[in-house]
């Protein structure tokens, strides 16, 4: 069997030494059962620190390509989910919620264009 093997950011992980976020893994992934209160304020402080990291792209490419939890490039598990990037277990009734809306509205774009390319023939 031919198997084609790329490098993913998951692999290809050099670019995570320059992150700011280095040993501040309490404030991009929350506990369990931190209240939503807390969470915001917590996805504050994760969001300014990835706006000034200069690995911010790198990182937020890294988050959706593998499915991550927390936030990643200044983006949290909603955000990835509305994205096509849902966590591989989302935890938040909140997460699962982003990922039917992004499927709802991915499901509107391919029926949208399915009519377009029937009009155009």
């Amino acid at each position: 069997m031919d198997i084609d093997f790329e490098t993913h950011l998951e692999t290809d992980d050099a670019w995570k030494d320059a992150g700011l976020c280095n040993g501040m893994t309490q404030v991009f992934f929350g506990p369990a059962s931190e209240r939503p209160e807390r969470r915001r304020e917590r996805e504050l402080l994760a969001r300014s620190i990835c706006g000034a990291c200069p690995v911010m792209m790198e990182c937020l490419s890294a988050g959706r390509q593998n499915y991550e939890h927390g936030i990643w490039g200044g983006e949290n598990d909603e955000e990835r989910a509305l994205a096509g990037h849902t966590p591989r277990s989302p935890s938040r009734r909140s997460v699962i919620a982003a990922q039917k809306i992004a499927s709802k509205n991915r499901r509107a774009e391919e029926d949208r264009d399915e009519l377009l390319a029937t009009m155009a023939s």
